[in-house]
């Protein structure tokens, strides 16, 4: 099994078709071809499938997968590893991949990967920000090291999870918005104008669940997955946020925002930080997990 052969069968992996990779790789379409047939006859299984629009990996293409990469990666820690300086540390380069749900990605990451990066300088940071079910395929197909989200405690079969820290969420708006409610309650929920994360998101839908029960739904002004442009709609006036605490604490701060009092019972979410169970603890995975564990704290 040669690195050449593993690098083609990821482009195909990655593009869908053996001419597009065969193209990207400046090779001819046959070379490829002929690569993946030594690569599958060595290996005794078939890892593609050809189909009308391309290609298409196999069950076992797909397991192979993962561990190419890792095989990939490693090679290019080691070609790293024979051109760094003498007087940088052994161990800390390459790339870490991080993926995370927005409000994560927006509000908690941004200060670690400053705190990393002035630590390790030499380790290149790759960020994908995707909604939970996204990642969650990535890190199975071995595209991220690490992923964190806020949620319920959840239980990812083939994943390891670090749950971090208990998170609020609070319903927050601009003090000169007109008619602000004295509690936000269930009674009113559904006629307030809220400024809302999109259909489904972690938080959102737990306020649809209970409402739901009561046969009534969410009618929010704006909905946007970035939490950034929800946070600057509220302080412009334009609606009520339900969001994180950690997303609106700089607002809340500043006298932009102010918290509205609830009686509705908080659901229990955490953030919490998952890798891959089969995954090569790297020297940068390991730095970056204690990082985030001696900034938030872990509980399990």
């Amino acid at each position: 099994m040669e690195l050449r052969q593993i690098e083609t069968f990821l482009r195909i992996a990655e593009l869908g078709s053996f001419s597009r990779a065969a193209e990207k790789l400046g090779y001819s379409q046959s070379a490829v071809t002929m690569q993946m047939k030594q690569l599958e006859r060595e290996l005794g299984v078939r890892l593609i499938d050809r189909i009308p629009r391309g290609a298409q990996l196999t069950d076992q293409g797909r397991a192979f997968a993962f561990y190419a990469r890792e095989l990939m990666a490693v090679s290019q820690r080691a070609v790293a590893a024979a051109r760094i300086d003498e007087g940088d540390e052994k161990g800390m380069i390459g790339s870490l991949r991080i993926g995370g749900v927005e409000s994560v990605s927006t509000a908690i990451l941004p200060e670690l990967l400053v705190r990393f990066h002035d630590q390790h300088p030499h380790v290149e940071l790759v960020v994908r920000t995707a909604r939970a079910e996204a990642l969650i395929e990535d890190m199975r197909d071995n595209r991220l090291d690490l992923f964190v989200t806020m949620d319920r405690q959840m239980s990812v079969r083939g994943l390891a999870r670090t749950l971090l820290r208990a998170e609020d969420l609070v319903f927050v708006a601009s003090p000169a918005l007109d008619g602000l409610p004295g509690t936000v309650s269930l009674d009113i929920l559904s006629s307030l104008p809220l400024v809302l994360t999109e259909r489904g998101e972690s938080y959102r839908r737990e306020l649809e669940l209970l409402l739901a029960e009561r046969d009534e739904q969410l009618h929010p002004v704006v909905e946007t997955g970035n939490t950034e442009t929800l946070v600057h709609l509220a302080e412009r006036g334009v609606g009520i946020a339900y969001l994180p605490r950690f997303s609106v604490a700089a607002a809340l701060a500043a006298g932009a925002l102010i918290e509205l009092p609830t009686d509705i019972a908080q659901p229990p979410m955490w953030t919490q930080l998952f890798i891959h169970k089969d995954k090569l603890m790297t020297p940068p995975l390991d730095a970056f997990i204690r990082l985030v564990i001696e900034e938030m704290g872990a509980v399990a």
